[in-house]
């Protein structure tokens, strides 16, 4: 009998208070996202998480934290999970699916970024009570 596969960990660089609420209404698209077009506080259904616990303390910053959490507990509390796998075969040319861009070269360029910082996305697209969800996800 086979082994089961431990829950693939996902780290966020954050706030030292709490995680930053996606936006669940909010159209930005995946390159969009990637690219940070829009600055902090820009409307976003999408929240970036990386494999790389070293990657999350970058981000988090010298005064914020970095939150944990594994795919099957976001999926529990509503996120689709966007690996970095997917991202990649979807990041190629104008991109595809969910990562269609009018812009090859911007498309190239947050492939580069999922690469460098081992990007997972959890998609909260549609998500009702989102504060207690992301909240239950991160610890």
């Amino acid at each position: 009998m086979a082994k089961a596969k431990p829950a693939q960990v996902l780290f966020r660089g954050d706030d030292a208070k709490s995680v930053a609420l996606p936006d669940p209404r909010a159209t930005r698209a995946v390159v969009s996202h990637i690219l940070f077009l829009g600055g902090e506080g820009r409307a976003t259904p999408w929240m970036s998480t990386t494999e790389s616990k070293t990657t999350a303390t970058h981000f988090a910053g010298p005064h914020g934290r970095v939150w944990t959490t594994d795919v099957p507990k976001a999926q529990h509390y509503g996120a689709k999970h966007v690996s970095k796998t997917d991202l990649l075969h979807l990041l190629k040319g104008y991109g595809k699916g969910k990562a269609k861009w009018g812009n090859a070269i911007e498309v190239a360029q947050a492939r580069a970024y999922v690469l460098r910082w081992s990007e997972h996305l959890l998609d909260w697209k549609g998500h009702a009570a989102i504060a207690a969800a992301v909240a239950a996800t991160f610890k």
